[in-house]
């Protein structure tokens, strides 16, 4: 089901206590009162709690739902259909609970779960591997058959815990005070699956947002899963062991100059197809001539946008990118200086895209489909490029991909 929430998060500043609100995309929290930077890095996802409006008297029990938000790529027929997807589905297999976690983004007010949170927590026994292809199976009866491949570009994968209580042998929905059994007795299904209560134990991890290499403080927007340093000139994943410095240049000889936006150039061994060289490229894509920036010896390289914009936009900047197949190994290892969209899209999901990127190109279709399943990636290094846009009124524009994307795209896509 496609719909575009947002959800709101209530959060207490760790530094000092202060109230804040979040929305479920940003990783960066900057406190209003003592002025300190913390990224939030999740072990995994995050596990937020929906609100309930319960006594205090009463022992809540939370159900797990996975909230499943993002791009869903699919290969079908001869061409690549892609659509925005926005869905909450059981942690648990139950026929009691409710299927879906009913979010009302307008009145419900998220908090983080934590160790410290009361209640008992129903252990989840659907894995995030098996909720994505659940989600995959239900959002098949969308897009044409035969479904040849699909991928996942997960923007937002979290835990959700909603309340419920019992109640003279029912079982109530904490959020609404309303029962959901109709008998006087619950099943006894039920009553085992209480006995599998867990409390919470992977905790949010915070990081000052503070150059490693320097000191220095470093910038990035909320949604950023790369920040910068202008003082020494690095790039910084953040990871549960800390930061892990990224390696990145710019380009400048590519015919435009203002907005830098950032993608992944990712090398990779193709298992099941002959794809090392631009030579290679050319005659899988059945091109008429080889691309541009590139000789035929080079090697070939994937190129993924490194932000979220939507999905048909999202294919189409792979098409051009990969096609174009721009030399990057001579460029500048310096931050630019102008305007920089800022990297949310990490590399791990831009890895999913690989094979989007082989069907897209693959000729032909009705023989290469088929045999996606059979076709693995190895992925040997990635590189976060920024290349430059010329700034139009209503457009940023790259000369040699001869693309323009409309700047309201990136408006939209802070919802994604």
């Amino acid at each position: 089901m496609e719909r575009n929430i947002k959800l709101s998060i209530e959060y207490q500043c760790p530094q000092c206590g202060a109230p804040a609100e979040l929305t479920e995309n940003d990783r960066i929290f900057s406190c209003a009162y003592c002025r300190v930077r913390s990224y939030l890095m999740p072990p995994g996802y995050f596990r937020y709690l929906l609100p309930h409006h319960a006594a205090e008297t009463r022992e809540l029990i939370y159900f797990p739902y996975w909230r499943i938000k993002g791009l869903l790529f699919s290969c079908v027929k001869n061409r690549i259909d892609g659509r925005f997807v926005d869905t909450s589905q059981q942690a648990v297999k139950s026929g009691y609970f409710p299927f879906s976690a009913g979010i009302r983004p307008q009145v419900d007010k998220l908090t983080f779960a934590t160790r410290k949170s009361p209640g008992r927590f129903l252990r989840s026994d659907i894995s995030l591997d098996g909720a994505v292809d659940r989600f995959k199976d239900s959002q098949a009866r969308f897009v044409p058959k035969p479904i040849y491949h699909q991928a996942y570009i997960g923007d937002v994968v979290s835990l959700l815990y909603a309340p419920f209580y019992v109640a003279d042998g029912r079982l109530y929905n904490a959020a609404l005070n309303q029962p959901l059994t109709r008998g006087s007795r619950i099943p006894e299904d039920l009553a085992a699956m209480l006995e599998t209560t867990r409390t919470i134990d992977n905790e949010t991890r915070f990081f000052p947002t503070i150059c490693p290499g320097c000191g220095w403080d470093m910038s990035g927007e909320k949604d950023a899963v790369v920040l910068l340093c202008p003082n020494c000139q690095t790039a910084w994943e953040p990871t549960l062991k800390g930061y892990k410095k990224r390696s990145f240049v710019s380009l400048v000889d590519v015919g435009a100059r203002g907005t830098h936006l950032p993608f992944w150039r990712i090398t990779a061994d193709v298992d099941g197809a002959a794809l090392n060289t631009v030579a290679d490229f050319i005659r899988m894509a059945n091109l008429t001539r080889p691309p541009k920036d590139s000789g035929t010896d080079s090697r070939f390289h994937f190129w993924v946008p490194a932000f979220k914009v939507q999905p048909k936009m999202f294919i189409n900047l792979l098409r051009r990118l990969t096609a174009v197949q721009f030399q990057a190994d001579d460029g500048e290892r310096q931050l630019p200086r102008e305007t920089m969209i800022p990297v949310n899209l990490p590399v791990s999901e831009a890895i999913q895209t690989l094979k989007i990127v082989f069907a897209d190109f693959a000729r032909p279709k009705w023989r290469v489909f088929p045999q996606l399943a059979q076709i693995r990636f190895t992925v040997r290094e990635s590189l976060l490029v920024y290349i430059p846009f010329n700034d139009g009124h209503h457009d940023l524009i790259q000369p040699q991909l001869t693309l323009g994307i409309p700047k309201s795209l990136f408006k939209l896509a802070e919802n994604l």
